[in-house]
């Protein structure tokens, strides 16, 4: 994880991950690369099971692991998502 994921969600399911990039693989999880000129989000569900949808405000890099999404408070915005 990096410094600046000082903030996680819970993620029971992974859904999709849009046009994030995969920077690498650490012990926590995947690291991704996040540019917003690519409109980048992530669909999940939290560990209820609501659905729930990540957009980016600006560049960052967040990490996701099996059981939660480690993230910026300042660099996402989380809002709820209907999953099918």
């Amino acid at each position: 994880m990096s410094i600046s994921e000082s903030n996680s969600i819970g993620c029971s399911k992974l859904i999709n991950v849009k046009d994030c990039q995969e920077s690498k693989a650490t012990k926590q999880g995947k690291q991704y690369s996040i540019d917003v000129t690519k409109e980048p989000r992530i669909l999940f569900k939290d560990t209820i099971g609501n659905g729930r949808e990540m957009k980016f405000k600006r560049n960052c890099t967040i990490t996701i692991t099996p059981e939660k999404i480690f993230y910026n408070r300042d660099d996402v915005e989380i809002k709820p998502a209907v999953i099918t």
